[in-house]
């Protein structure tokens, strides 16, 4: 059975999320998690109260996730076929690996990527760029700002998350590690192994 760690996502108003992940191994960049259908998120908000969910997609009975988390830069990427096959990133401050509890703050702006995209041009109002027929999708940009302007984050560290975001853009439109055929391929082999939720 593979090495179960609790990943947990901050937000910059004081909420955060968390979910168990098997840890399905290394490689030179980052590293690969895992949850299947049926695994718990818990929520809590800076006040204090809590409420669960499943993970993935918050309705009975959730679904399989893949995740990625590179060894430098800021970002998390995850790979899901609910509720549509996608790809999405959340842009962040580098992940924080303490024994087997990972966590990151998670700072708004988000990238996603569909790869049967078929949604007409100018339908969907979110800045997108295209290249070698793959599109990616940036979302949540004025959420970053209002970051700032709330003194949540500096201007300084805005601008590098959209550097940032810009750079894994181009690893996903290039198709390069880890936004290969292969990581497809890694998620599906996750799923047929057929793990159980992870155990608290």
């Amino acid at each position: 059975m593979p090495r179960v760690l609790k990943l947990v996502k901050r937000k910059l108003n004081g909420n955060e999320g968390s979910w168990l992940t098997y840890h399905l191994g290394d490689d030179e960049v980052g590293s690969w998690l895992f949850h299947p259908e049926r695994t718990v998120y818990t929520g809590r908000w800076a006040d204090g109260r809590e409420a669960t969910c499943f993970s993935g997609v918050p309705g009975e009975p959730g679904c399989p996730a893949l995740y990625f988390a590179p060894h430098r830069g800021g970002w998390v990427a995850t790979w899901k076929h609910a509720p549509s096959t996608a790809i999405t990133i959340d842009l962040s401050r580098p992940v924080t690996r303490r024994g087997d509890v990972w966590s990151f703050v998670d700072l708004e702006l988000d990238l996603w990527h569909l790869p049967d995209d078929a949604t007409p041009g100018g339908t969907d109002p979110r800045p997108r760029v295209s290249r070698h027929g793959r599109t990616v999708g940036f979302a949540d940009d004025d959420e970053l700002d209002d970051a700032v302007s709330r003194e949540w984050i500096t201007p300084a560290e805005a601008a590098r998350t959209r550097d940032e975001a810009r750079y894994v853009a181009d690893l996903i439109l290039d198709g390069v590690h880890p936004f290969t055929q292969a990581a497809w391929e890694r998620f599906d082999q996750a799923i047929a192994r057929r793990l159980p939720p992870p155990p608290d």
